[in-house]
């Protein structure tokens, strides 16, 4: 498994290579890269020969003379003024270098040396002595491994170092565990890391603006994993390298250099050199101190008290488990762990009032029915036949440009469903499934609302409890008249079941319209799996809405005073739920969350095959609230406890989804065509507190809008995109 010449790579490595064979067989040696070299190969093996784009340059290496920081910390705890310049040194270097090296740190020279020693001891002893500890097992706390992203489909090749790797704390294994050769002196070693570790979170606390014990009660100083990497000599160094350049996914790294050196790190896009400097420790930046997580399953995430409107998090929460799994799995690609940690930024009537949830909604096709070409017979033949000689791009062309919609092919009579809707089994509703518990959807009764002050607080409570716990309601008793219900419903459906050359001067994918009918507003999203069998016509009714000649003639006339009767009622559900969240009643109101209105109405016409497609995928909608009015077929579903629930359809009344922007307590008004200003909106600072910090970053409605119409109705919330 070797080449001859570093000129060789793209025609010798890549040819007649099976990678993957060639790793499983090295790493069933359990020999590490100690064990090739003790078998006196002369030549590099391709598994660890790096591209050529990849390997190290002598002109990538910085000529400049930077000045790497040295902080001394000799009368840290003596002198007031000495500790003030510590601290200075130690915000400074970590702000514009990750990195610095400390010196007269309290760890004696002769600990450093033996640990070093001991390392050492334990690599370069028998191989079968080390194979006991051998294993990729990531549970086991005591780990001799080579490569832990050997595997990686991202990394370009295997790094030429071996490591061994031991947990200490919170739950270190007994003594009796750790190899022999280093025992007793790593059980020293990391009495004084710990201490070290936690005079630099002192450091680095004070240096924030916080209390110097910050970040050690907040848990950072809990957890100490030992690691000792082994660089045994290379025949061919010009062909590979021992540790790929990468950011740790830890806290802080504390770094203890041989005097052989080879360290390097990337400072103003330049690479430089760290000189060993004996008696000194490296300390480095880890990603997580930047996005300020830490141990144990819990969520960590930015520091309450750093931040500010002018300094919103930029990274989301996340626990030590999901960021290791994620580090392990990409592996030491050259890209930072911290990049999946950063922020971003049925019925028939659908109404966005005001600025619009966290939980997930999907309609079912409810008709039995008829749609021409572009289809498959059967519901098993789906990767045979969907996928096959099948240009996905220019069938969704070839249906959108008939301006006709999903009612168009029930109107042409097709009896098959066109392949673009059809949906892989895997996300079909009957593989989805339905709960077969009794829940008792919450049913809110808006009688004397007004007129009683303790069933005024009944109604508060059972909104807040119901979004809290459901992300859903139906209020019934709510002032809007039946007839008016009725009304736009019956106005709705005149307008899809008219001729279709009237409804094509409507017809549109230019949001900046005000009057848009479409079928699918993510027809053309790969992150979708199949367009959806709905129809749906759009109005912005607030705050500058169209003139009513703009309306089509079918709902013209009701339309108007329908958003009339759901302001009102936008307007007395933003003052429970800011009553709710414990604020004043005109909180949310006050924030503009009214001023915006957008009706959606979307039409199901029947469908000849409906076990192969859905009326509306899984999703959560990208407002404040969602009022929403269902007729008498339902097919309205929501997702609560994991399972499926279908909301009943019940006369009069009118379903309210608390959309993922309240979840966020980003509070906007929703447009589609002309947004409103660039202001940014987040997390409402009355209730933010140390122990209830911020969840998500903020945004602008613009962003928010672009980031949900780029993804489309995919099976997950937008609000991800928020998350900090």
């Amino acid at each position: 498994m070797a080449i001859s010449s570093t000129d060789d790579f793209q025609t010798t490595i890549q040819k007649s290579y099976d990678k993957m064979s060639e790793l499983k067989a090295f790493d069933d040696t359990k020999a590490g890269i100690k064990g090739l070299v003790d078998a006196g190969i002369t030549k590099v093996p391709r598994i660890f020969v790096l591209p050529p784009k990849d390997r190290p340059k002598s002109s990538d290496t910085c000529e400049t003379q930077f000045i790497y920081p040295v902080i001394d910390l000799e009368g840290i705890s003596k002198d007031p003024i000495k500790h003030k310049e510590i601290v200075d040194k130690v915000r400074d270097a970590s702000e514009t270098w990750g990195f610095f090296q400390v010196v007269n740190h309290g760890i004696p020279v002769s600990v450093l040396e033996e640990m070093l020693q001991g390392a050492r001891k334990f690599f370069e002893q028998d191989i079968e002595v080390k194979n006991q500890y051998y294993t990729r097992d990531i549970t086991k706390k005591v780990v001799h491994s080579c490569n832990f992203d050997l595997y990686s489909p991202s990394v370009p090749a295997a790094n030429w170092r071996d490591t061994l790797f031991c947990l200490m704390a919170p739950n270190p294994p007994s003594p009796e565990e750790f190899p022999a050769a280093c025992r007793e002196i790593l059980i020293e070693f990391s009495d004084h890391i710990m201490k070290l570790g936690k005079s630099v979170f002192e450091l680095l606390s004070k240096g924030l603006g916080l209390n110097p014990s910050h970040l050690n009660d907040i848990g950072c100083a809990e957890g100490l994993a030992v690691l000792g990497h082994y660089y045994p000599a290379c025949p061919q160094p010009e062909l590979t390298m021992g540790t790929s350049k990468h950011s740790d996914n830890g806290f802080i790294t504390v770094l203890l250099q041989d005097l052989i050196g080879g360290l390097q790190v990337l400072h103003q896009n330049q690479w430089v050199d760290v000189p060993p400097t004996p008696g000194a420790i490296v300390v480095n930046i880890g990603d997580l101190l930047q996005a300020s997580p830490l141990p144990s399953s819990n969520l960590y995430g930015p520091i309450t008290e750093l931040l500010s409107e002018d300094n919103p998090p930029k990274y989301r929460s996340t626990t030590v488990n999901d960021h290791t799994g994620y580090y392990r799995k990409k592996g030491l690609d050259g890209t930072s762990a911290l990049k999946i940690v950063l922020c971003i930024e049925s019925s028939i009537y659908n109404i966005v009032c005001g600025p619009l949830s966290s939980k997930n909604i999907r309609n079912s096709i409810v008709y039995n029915i008829l749609a021409k070409k572009m289809v498959v017979s059967s519901t098993d033949d789906f990767q045979a036949t969907v996928q096959k000689s099948y240009d996905k791009m220019s069938e969704l062309k070839a249906f959108d440009d008939t301006k006709a919609g999903v009612k168009g092919l029930v109107d042409a009579g097709i009896t098959k469903v066109p392949q673009i809707f059809i949906l892989p089994p895997k996300n079909r509703p009957e593989s989805l499934g339905t709960s077969e518990k009794q829940f008792i959807f919450p049913v809110i009764d808006l009688e004397g609302i007004d007129e009683d002050p303790i069933k005024h607080k009944e109604i508060v409570d059972k909104v807040r409890d119901a979004s809290e716990t459901w992300g859903f309601f139906q209020v019934v008793n709510h002032g809007i008249p039946t007839s008016v219900l009725e009304a736009m419903l019956q106005g709705t459906r005149e307008f899809f079941e008219q001729d279709i050359e009237v409804k094509k001067q409507y017809y549109t994918r230019d949001i900046t319209k005000k009057v848009v009918h479409t079928s699918n507003f993510d027809l053309y999203s790969p992150s979708v799996p199949a367009a959806n069998w709905r129809d749906s016509l759009f109005f912005s009714m607030a705050p500058n809405p169209p003139s009513p000649e703009e309306f089509p003639r079918p709902c013209r006339g009701i339309l108007m005073d329908y958003s009339k009767h759901v302001m009102e009622l936008g307007c007395s559900l933003l003052g429970l739920l800011s009553e709710g969240l414990g604020l004043d009643r005109c909180h949310l109101e006050d924030m503009d969350c009214a001023e915006g209105l957008g009706v959606v109405g979307h039409y199901y016409p029947p469908c000849p095959q409906p076990e192969l497609t859905i009326g509306t995928n899984k999703h959560s909608d990208n407002d404040f609230i969602t009022v929403l009015l269902q007729d008498d077929i339902g097919g309205l579903q929501v997702l609560h406890q994991n399972q499926w629930v279908d909301v009943p359809p019940t006369p009069g009344a009118i379903v309210v989804n608390i959309g993922d922007l309240l979840q966020a307590s980003i509070l906007f008004h929703f447009l589609i065509g002309p947004l409103p200003s660039s202001k940014l909106y987040g997390p409402i600072a009355e209730l933010l507190s140390e122990d209830n910090p911020p969840k998500y970053c903020a945004t602008t409605v613009k962003a928010f809008s672009d980031y949900f119409r780029k993804k489309g109705l995919d099976g997950t919330s937008a609000l991800l995109h928020l998350k900090i």
